[in-house]
């Protein structure tokens, strides 16, 4: 109905307009996490202190779980001078949230595109995600999302470079992003796969293997252990551990990557950026909310380009369920259950119909193929 009413020019300004509110919004005490990203970039760029900074970045700080890239990012806003970067790079973040808008969008061919239902999930979306971008500042999971969506886009083309190197990048942002390396199989055949994956690989060695050459107390950071909060997933799962259990990170990796590939496999390749998510934030001992940009991410792909339903329901639920209910007082284990719940869910998507020619490997638009399948059978 609404998509009947407006334009599409009008629905974007709509977008834009609500974006800038919430800009505003988390603007006001914004930033929160800023400071682990001036403290990188700062010792990053001093390559002449021999203890904390250069190569010695996360040996000297194994906290700093972020990727160098990011800290390159900041580097390029500091001329500026500390309060200017910030909110630079609160702009950036909220600029990429657009630019992740307009991904998805190019996600659906244009003849089957639903502005008015992006503009409905986007009204959702977008309050979680200037929470990460301008509230806490998280400019490494923004930048890993973003660089995701866009190789999902790239993989969904059959341009294996440049989805092996976005993936390579949003790793080398946030090392968490490599769970998303299940959507090079989204590319057609073996060889471009292998050609996605050495340019993935190569970038992530451009990235990060000086650091480990140059100290060996790099990894350290590997074995960097945070707290398991009362309202993780882990904790609810009835794995109280003070700290991040060592077989943790690789589990989460390895899950992340098994349910991508099942995804891939079963043609449900919009769910693989929430199936991603999910097995992260399912076996994640920390509680921070910001991690639920990462959810409505996945849930507005699927919403506009997996689902049939008109309305958002996983983007609205996602944006209620584990963003807003973090402010409502409840027992910390039920944001934990929350967060399982999501997870069988997610894992649910698996169990649905593929759709024609959304098997791995397949690039062809789907209802393309099937219009073409029409024709030859009812003959010139």
């Amino acid at each position: 109905m609404l998509g009947r009413l407006l334009s599409t020019r009008t629905i974007g300004y709509l977008v834009l307009g609500w974006a800038a509110a919430w800009f505003g919004i988390m603007a006001i005490g914004g930033g929160s996490s800023w400071h682990f990203f001036l403290q990188g970039a700062t010792a990053l760029a001093d390559a002449d202190d021999p203890v904390n900074g250069g190569l010695h970045l996360y040996a000297a700080a194994p906290i700093l779980q972020i990727g160098p890239l990011s800290f390159l990012a900041v580097l390029v806003l500091l001329p500026a001078g500390h309060v200017l970067a910030l909110l630079g790079g609160q702009i950036l973040g909220a600029a990429a949230g657009l630019l992740l808008l307009w991904l998805v969008r190019g996600l659906v061919p244009q003849g089957q595109r639903d502005d008015a239902r992006l503009a409905m999930a986007a009204a959702y979306f977008l309050p979680v995600w200037m929470f990460l971008a301008v509230g806490v500042t998280h400019l490494d999971d923004v930048l890993a999302l973003l660089l995701s969506v866009a190789a999902l886009r790239t993989a969904r083309a059959g341009r294996a470079w440049p989805t092996g190197l976005l993936l390579g990048l949003a790793t080398d942002a946030k090392p968490w992003a490599l769970g998303f390396a299940a959507l090079l199989l989204l590319l057609p055949g073996r060889r471009p796969r292998f050609a996605a994956a050495a340019a993935l690989a190569g970038a992530v060695a451009v990235a990060w293997v000086p650091f480990f050459l140059g100290d060996s107390g790099t990894s350290n950071a590997l074995r960097y252990t945070i707290q398991n909060a009362p309202v993780s997933a882990l904790h609810a799962l009835g794995i109280h551990d003070a700290r991040t259990p060592v077989w943790d990170r690789p589990a989460q990796l390895a899950l992340a990557l098994t349910l991508g590939a099942l995804a891939a496999w079963r043609g449900r390749w919009a769910a693989i950026p929430l199936l991603t998510v999910a097995s992260r934030l399912v076996l994640e001992p920390g509680g921070n909310k910001y991690y639920i940009a990462g959810v409505v991410v996945g849930t507005i792909i699927w919403d506009f380009a997996g689902a049939r339903h008109t309305l958002p329901w996983w983007t609205m639920s996602a944006s209620f369920g584990l963003f807003v209910a973090r402010w409502i007082p409840m027992p910390a284990v039920l944001h934990g259950w929350l967060l399982v719940a999501l997870f069988v869910a997610a894992c649910a998507l698996l169990l649905g119909r593929s759709p024609v020619g959304g098997r791995a490997g397949s690039t062809v638009d789907p209802a393309a193929r099937l219009d073409g399948m029409v024709k030859g059978r009812a003959g010139p």
